[in-house]
């Protein structure tokens, strides 16, 4: 027997992978949700942090919930993300990156307000796994970030790339940037566009849940007879 719910490490052409197994499950993401400050709202843009090209959010906060077992607080969050990207900085209101410094303030901001959006994402996640609809259910964070897909699912025997949309001004344009920076062709995707008013609350934070699973199953019934791009 394994320990520490490792199923397998395993090393292919060089490339280590460990492969672990009941690390969370939907109710210890909930809980934990439940009971997490959130001080992102209403906070001010640098837009020189706005414009800059930053290492990505996601990778930090994903390692932590792999680290962790539950969801990052926004303290650890930006703690890490800090520590990863700018180890060697003394100045406690500078942030180096890719040869500029821009202000830890607005990059505390903008890293805030994407925040909800990546514990939406990855609650979704465990949501669609645990309602045993689909044959698997996968998260990557290359696909997420290179290919502009959220959730990948199986249903049926065919793929099918979930894009998660919620309608807000915010939201709206970092889809339109999605569009324009990924090629959808050949990918069976999914778009689901969720009314914020429909979203569940659950502590601080707006959750996806039972209507949006049902418009997820409609759109790929749909998508069979008239066929997705």
């Amino acid at each position: 027997m394994l320990l520490k719910n490792i199923k397998d490490i395993a090393i292919e052409n060089g490339t280590w992978s460990i492969i672990r197994t009941d690390i969370i499950n939907l109710n210890v993401i909930t809980e934990s949700i439940r009971i997490l400050p959130y001080t992102g709202a209403g906070l001010n843009k640098d837009e020189k942090v706005e414009n800059a090209r930053l290492p990505y959010f996601a990778q930090v906060f994903y390692y932590l919930v792999y680290q962790l077992k539950t969801i990052p607080s926004e303290d650890a969050f930006f703690t890490r993300y800090i520590k990863w990207n700018d180890p060697e900085n003394t100045n406690p209101k500078v942030f180096r990156c890719n040869g500029q410094e821009l202000s830890v303030e607005g990059l505390k901001s903008r890293l805030l307000r994407t925040y909800p959006s990546l514990i939406r994402d990855i609650h979704c996640y465990y949501y669609l796994l645990e309602s045993e609809k689909f044959q698997f259910v996968n998260y990557s964070l290359v696909d997420d970030i290179f290919s502009g897909i959220d959730i990948t699912v199986k249903y049926q025997d065919k793929l099918y790339g979930i894009s998660i949309h919620i309608d807000t001004i915010r939201a709206t344009k970092y889809k339109k940037k999605k569009e324009n920076r990924h090629d959808y062709d050949g990918i069976n995707e999914i778009i689901l566009v969720a009314k914020f008013s429909e979203l569940n609350r659950v502590g601080k934070f707006y959750l996806l849940g039972e209507r949006h699973l049902n418009e997820i199953l409609t759109k790929i019934e749909a998508a069979d007879f008239v066929g997705v791009r």
